[in-house]
């Protein structure tokens, strides 16, 4: 099982603060609020999951499917409340009446809506990515280390989002949890 056409070297990053040039990626998508605790952002994620293995059945193609979710925080002050977009990257070859066909079905199968769910392609650009590994409460220390990279760098945030990664399931609660971090960023 691969990760999708192309996007292997989108999926690796080191412990340590480094520059990445994210290329615009096709996605399925669903938006949200909350954090990754509530129970919208579980059906959420459960919907894309589904969503991708139909279309990979329809396909024929075989990928493995990484969650990603950028979080923004709506207020700055406390960091709370998150607004989310949860994503896994399409599966090669899909075209949009499939997507909508594929959507549909899913849709009558499981009695559940889903045309929240959409399609978009996503360009990151320059970021400053780290490979977190830990629990998800322990992500300060690493978003301190790029936001020093960043000052060594000359670099600055561009808005209030991050991505997390998921490269293991982010249901599993465990202290080797490895997640990739991203921010996206500009030269001062």
């Amino acid at each position: 099982m691969g990760i999708g056409v192309g996007r292997k070297s989108l999926y690796k990053a080191k412990e340590t603060p480094s520059l990445v040039i994210v290329p615009s990626v096709p996605y399925l998508i669903i938006d949200g609020e909350g954090n990754s605790n509530e129970d919208e952002y579980t059906r959420s994620t459960r919907l894309l999951f589904s969503l991708h293995d139909l279309l990979c059945e329809r396909t024929g193609v075989v990928e493995n499917p990484v969650l990603e979710c950028i979080w923004t925080a709506r207020e700055i002050e406390n960091r709370e409340p998150w607004s989310w977009s949860a994503m896994i990257g399409e599966p090669h070859g899909m075209t949009d009446s499939l997507f909508k066909e594929v959507r549909d079905e899913l849709a009558f199968k499981q009695g559940i809506p889903t045309l929240d769910i959409y399609r978009s392609n996503i360009e990151d650009g320059l970021c400053v990515t780290l490979l977190h590994t830990g629990p998800f409460s322990f992500e300060g220390k690493s978003f301190q280390m790029m936001e020093a990279y960043c000052k060594e760098q000359n670099l600055t945030r561009r808005g209030r989002s991050h991505r997390e990664i998921y490269l293991d399931h982010p249901r599993r609660r465990r202290d080797d949890l490895k997640t990739i971090l991203r921010l996206p960023v500009r030269e001062l």
